[in-house]
């Protein structure tokens, strides 16, 4: 779910600066949510990249948007097509107004480092989960095995009967930079993850923390040692990725899809339920479900 915050639209351009444009006749809203752009409703705020492209600027839907003055024509053309009133903020670097809103309202109560002490993860968990690391913050369902050297960030949700794997990281930052003053800048990752029930992680993965929205694995998922899955990943239920396989941040696997040792795929790549990837292929584009995918870059498998 997105962020929750609490602005009206006049301390918004007060912490942000820049200039309102309106189109139609909107109420002053009072927000209380930050929401990736692609999923952002009409009460949502939301904050344009700059590398969003003119067709997905027009179709996002929130009330209030934040982006830079080359994107106001873009936002304009998909309000006239649906007749849906507005704000936009013109703001001079939108990725410095998106870590004012993280770093600022956005910023949650429970970011201290406060992790539980080795005798209370023993008395959770057994003794085989001495010397993993769980913040207070995680939130961690009956039933669900932590094995050693298990990391478990803040603001994650492990649901009933999972097994977490030897060494695994759950919910840390993910790798997620903006350039401020000839510096990368990290975004701070507040959304977390949510892990479904009967998940299991294999030893030494890592899975990452989202940034708006938080990285999801869905029920059933069967996942293979040191597999990184990065930001604002979704991974439906019942997949099976292989080790040493990688998402990068943004990817989206359909229910039931096989993933094969040693494939890397790329971000914001989504592919539809039931696809298979050949071992070590490299996916750079999306795909329909029901494909089998091999080599690189990958193609769908030659028949005869």
């Amino acid at each position: 779910m997105p962020l929750p915050l609490q602005l009206t639209l006049f301390e918004l351009r007060t912490l942000l600066g820049g200039e309102l444009e309106v189109w139609g006749n909107p109420p002053a809203p009072v927000l209380r949510e930050l929401a990736a752009f692609e999923h952002a409703e009409w009460g949502s705020l939301a904050v344009l990249p700059e590398r969003a492209t003119p067709t997905r600027i027009a179709k996002c839907r929130s009330g209030v948007v934040v982006g830079v003055a080359n994107q106001i024509q873009d936002w304009m053309r998909g309000r006239r097509s649906t007749d849906e009133p507005g704000w936009f903020l013109r703001v001079d670097d939108s990725s410095r107004a998106l870590v004012r809103l993280l770093e600022g309202p956005c910023r949650p109560p429970d970011d201290d480092d406060d992790w539980l002490s080795s005798a209370e993860t023993t008395g959770k968990w057994g003794a085989q989960a001495r010397t993993a690391m769980i913040h207070r913050g995680a939130q961690i369902e009956p039933g669900t095995w932590i094995g050693p050297g298990v990391v478990v960030h803040s603001r994650v949700r492990i649901g009933t009967g999972c097994r977490i794997g030897e060494g695994s990281i759950l919910g840390a930052p993910g790798f997620g930079f903006v350039q401020l003053d000839g510096r990368a800048t990290p975004l701070p990752h507040w959304a977390g993850l949510q892990v479904d029930p009967d998940v299991w992680v294999g030893p030494q993965c890592q899975i990452s923390a989202g940034l708006l929205d938080p990285t999801w694995i869905g029920s059933g998922v069967r996942i293979d040692a040191q597999v990184q899955i990065a930001h604002n990943c979704r991974v439906g239920a019942h997949c099976l990725i292989a080790g040493q396989s990688g998402l990068a941040g943004s990817v989206e696997l359909g229910e039931g899809c096989v993933i094969g040792g040693q494939v890397g795929v790329s971000d914001h790549v989504v592919l539809g339920p039931g696809c298979r990837v050949a071992a070590r292929a490299g996916v750079t584009k999306s795909w329909p479900g029901g494909v089998t995918l091999r080599g690189f870059p990958a193609r769908t498998q030659m028949r005869g």
